[in-house]
């Protein structure tokens, strides 16, 4: 259940790039991406070595494998820190909300203990 933003808490720019890297972002960072890959190159590896199909005339399939897992990493590894980058800035805006509420109660606190004359003692300060 997704909460309404508070106006004196900042959050990072949502657009639809944002968004759309996000899930793909949550896509890469799945098991079941990682099993998706491990069995289409163990696939890859397999054919290639039985001589089937498309690889039956092409005397170094391994190249194109090394080649179209390299432009996944290299699509990937951008989505990847913008999207870290992004929960980044997300924990640190939800820490510094946390801060000025904890620090807000505690000064409230502190407030009606004095109204009632209770001397509160912080450990440590006495």
């Amino acid at each position: 259940m997704a909460t309404a933003a508070h106006p004196a808490v900042q959050h990072p720019h949502e657009s639809l790039n944002n968004r759309l890297g996000d899930k793909i972002s949550g896509a890469f960072g799945s098991m079941t991406t990682f099993w998706i890959l491990v069995l289409w190159q163990v696939g890859w590896m397999v054919l290639a070595e039985a001589g089937i199909w498309l690889f039956k005339g092409d005397r170094y399939p391994f190249a194109f494998l090394l080649f179209l897992s390299n432009l996944i990493q290299l699509w990937a590894l951008p989505v990847l820190g913008n999207t870290q980058n992004r929960a980044d800035a997300k924990r640190n805006a939800k820490a510094d909300a946390d801060h000025m509420a904890m620090t807000y109660i505690a000064q409230r606190a502190d407030q009606i203990a004095a109204h009632l004359g209770i001397d509160i003692a912080v450990k440590g300060e006495a």
